[in-house]
């Protein structure tokens, strides 16, 4: 098994929301492609092309949001320079469906979906798409999907599990990937970056700050049992990952 990174963009973030730091930064958007024996797995879409057009802008909750989505980071371009084609990915596993998560599913076409069902839910809620929280002709697509409650084990070997890390989202989950050099939790949005990590801070804007703290917690707990966690969009912390991906 291979676990690569392909980062697909960035978008600009206030640090101080995030963890009490002056200014701003600009934060990797990564997907994550998974070798594995019975396919190729990817976790999350990113962002989606529209982005670089003037119609294509984000409205209502991300309005404000900066974009750098340069051609040639898109999902195809990423996934081509990893040796593979789109048409390749067999599931495709959300850890939530927020715009920078999803934005690239229309490019996966062949792909099998998995996503906590009530993540799904929240994103056709008429309340929070009408806020621009979801944007459901991102990631409802007419794919096969398979709507999960709770923790599930993908090919049921425990290569690759979904952890419902809710928080950010109701139906928010991170990702176990059980490589050979260890196990690895791709944390998502249930924590952004080392910073927010080490102070064990919540950014005032999630579903459930309650809920996301607990989830805070639980990750730590995994990575006291020998987990190494990686955060959803820690710049420093993607880009020394191995150009060819951890195994």
């Amino acid at each position: 098994m291979k676990l690569i990174a392909l980062e697909t963009g960035r978008f600009e973030a206030d640090l101080m929301q995030l963890a009490g730091i002056p200014g701003q930064a600009l934060l990797p958007v990564p997907a994550w492609l998974i070798e594995h024996p019975r396919g190729l797995v990817l976790f999350d879409t990113g962002l989606h092309t529209k982005l670089r057009t003037p119609e294509g802008q984000m409205k209502g909750s991300f309005e404000t949001t900066v974009v750098d989505f340069p051609v040639g980071e898109e999902l195809t371009a990423r996934i081509a320079a990893a040796g593979y084609s789109v048409a390749d990915i067999q599931t495709v596993i959300f850890s939530h469906l927020h715009f920078d998560h999803c934005g690239g599913t229309w490019e996966i076409p062949n792909a099998k979906i998995v996503v906590q069902e009530s993540e799904w839910k929240a994103g056709h809620n008429p309340k929070l798409v009408e806020v621009g929280l979801y944007t459901p002709e991102d990631f409802d697509l007419g794919h096969d999907r398979l709507l999960i409650d709770g923790e599930h084990d993908l090919f049921g070997d425990g290569t690759i599990v979904c952890i419902p890390t809710p928080g950010h989202t109701r139906g928010h989950q991170s990702l176990l990937v059980r490589l050979a050099s260890g196990p690895v939790v791709l944390t998502s949005d249930c924590i952004y970056f080392a910073t927010m990590y080490e102070q064990m801070r919540v950014p005032p804007f999630g579903a459930d700050l309650t809920a996301q703290l607990a989830s805070m917690r639980h990750l730590r707990a995994l990575e006291q049992q020998g987990c190494r966690l990686i955060f959803g969009h820690d710049a420093e912390q993607i880009r020394a990952l191995p150009i060819g991906g951890l195994s």
